[in-house]
Order: C-alpha cells, then sequence, then structure tokens
C-alpha cells in the first residue's frame, strides 16, 4: 500500500490533480463494492476514503445520505466496516482513508480503533463531526487525523489546520452538506490561497464535484479533489444493472483523472 503523505505531495510536485474517491463501505453488498472498488483504482484514483454508516450523518447531502441509512439498516457499524477496510487492503494498493462519525468510534473506544485501524493499514482519518479545537480528540501515532476547512473558516483556523501538518486538509468547497452542485470558482479559488498561505500541505476540495469540468476549473487552485456523491449517485443508477456498474465507475475515474493533468 502506498503512502498517503507521500502520493498526495509527489502529484503536488508534478502539478497533477490527485483524485480522492469516496465509497461507503460494503454497499451495495460486498463483493459488488470491492469490484467498485478495483475499477476505481484500474481508472487511476490517487486514495480511497471508505465511509461508515451512521444514523445522523449531519454533513452528508441527500444521496450520501441515503447510502447511511441503507448501511445502519443492514446492520454495518464500524467493526464490520473495519473487517471490510482489511478486504479492500488485500485487494488494493491505494491509501486507505476513513470517513467516520464521532459517536462509533467512541463507542468502539480510541485505543482500540486506532490498534484495529492501524494493524489493517488505514493511514487517514475523517470525522466531520469533531472541530479543530477539539481534535486532540483524535490524535494517533498510526491513524492521522485529516483536518477540515471551509469558505467561512477564519484564518485563525486555517492557522490550526495547517498547525497539524497533515497529508493533507480536507478544504469543504461551500457552507453546507455533500451533494452535487455549482460550485461559486472565485470565491473557492480565493479560500484556497489563503489556505495555501498557511500551510504547503496539498489541499483536497471535495463536496461537489461532478465531473472533469470542474476538476479542470480548479486544477491548480487545489492540489486533489474528493468525489463521493457523484459516483454514489452512479451506483444508485446502475442498481439494477450492477454487472455494468465496475465499468462505469472506471470509465468515470479516467475522465477525472484526465481532468487533472497538467
Amino acid at each position: 500500500m502506498g503512502s498517503l503523505r507521500d502520493n498526495l505531495k509527489s502529484l503536488q510536485t508534478q502539478k497533477q490533480t490527485a483524485v480522492i474517491s469516496f465509497i461507503m463501505a460494503v454497499l451495495p453488498e460486498e463483493k459488488l463494492c470491492l469490484d467498485c472498488i478495483r475499477a476505481l483504482e484500474q481508472g487511476g484514483c490517487d486514495a480511497l476514503e471508505l465511509g461508515v454508516p451512521f444514523t445522523d450523518p449531519l454533513a452528508d447531502g441527500e444521496v450520501i445520505e441515503r447510502f447511511h441509512h441503507q448501511g445502519t439498516e443492514q446492520g454495518l457499524n464500524l467493526s464490520k466496516c473495519l473487517d471490510f477496510a482489511g478486504k479492500v487492503a488485500g485487494i488494493s494498493t491505494m491509501p486507505l482513508i476513513l470517513f467516520c462519525y464521532y459517536n462509533p468510534i467512541y463507542k468502539m473506544g480510541w485505543e482500540k480503533f486506532v490498534a484495529e485501524a492501524s494493524s489493517i493499514g488505514i493511514q487517514g482519518l475523517i470525522v466531520p463531526d469533531v472541530p479543530l479545537d477539539e481534535m486532540e480528540l483524535l490524535q494517533g501515532k498510526t491513524v492521522e487525523s485529516i483536518p477540515m476547512v471551509a469558505p467561512s473558516s477564519t484564518d485563525e483556523r486555517l492557522q490550526k489546520a495547517a498547525a497539524h501538518d497533515p497529508s493533507f486538509i480536507y478544504c469543504v468547497s461551500v457552507r453546507g452538506v455533500t451533494g452535487v452542485r455549482d460550485l461559486p470558482e472565485q470565491e473557492i479559488k480565493d479560500y484556497l490561497q489563503r489556505m495555501k498561505g498557511y500551510s504547503s500541505a496539498p489541499l483536497a476540495l471535495g463536496f461537489g464535484i461532478s465531473g472533469p469540468d470542474q476538476v479542470r476549473k480548479f486544477r491548480g487552485a487545489a492540489d486533489a479533489v474528493v468525489v463521493g456523491s457523484h459516483l454514489a449517485r452512479t451506483i444508485e443508477e446502475y442498481s439494477s444493472r450492477p454487472n455494468l456498474l465496475p465499468g462505469e465507475l472506471e470509465k468515470i475515474m479516467k475522465g477525472l483523472k484526465q481532468a487533472g493533468q497538467a
């Protein structure tokens, strides 16, 4: 498995936009999910963000929220998703990031969670309901917590994010939840430039990236993009044709990667 920090830094140096894919663990079902992950890697995906279903996903929009609820209805929890992450690590060389709300981690216990996650090879952790001011809750030597900032973040908060010296900084594109949408180009570019004034870490733009046009639009301003709702919507669209889904995801990923070439 490649190093999250080294991979993203290398692409940043080459002025190529990294693509981080978000996909909910296990769904729609385990084998198909693994096939989709293989397809994303074959399409050129640079890192994989695995979601853990949660009953109250406050940061997520309508499409991904449906996957959260589908997962919890199927009895998926943090332990089962970590087991699945271990299977992903066995078939993929992409760096693994876990996207999980704080309650499941608290319930499992931080020390147990870190031990299990690190044994699998998970390198990054995104916890959207733990603010920067409380990120000391998530300090670990083997699993790195990724800070999140937004266009509304003050300079003080941008400095706090930079102080963590992360593998990357997750830059939320809008004041709101995940989902495919039009993005205010100049506002986002200005805010990314502000963040670059405090940190040389790669900046990953997420929430609303829905196709190659947006990757081209923010190439150079953002060092990476996080694509989630677009993939989730595609998974839903192919629910009646699951045999065609991996090929479609690979095609989407190739388009995104091509758009990010300098």
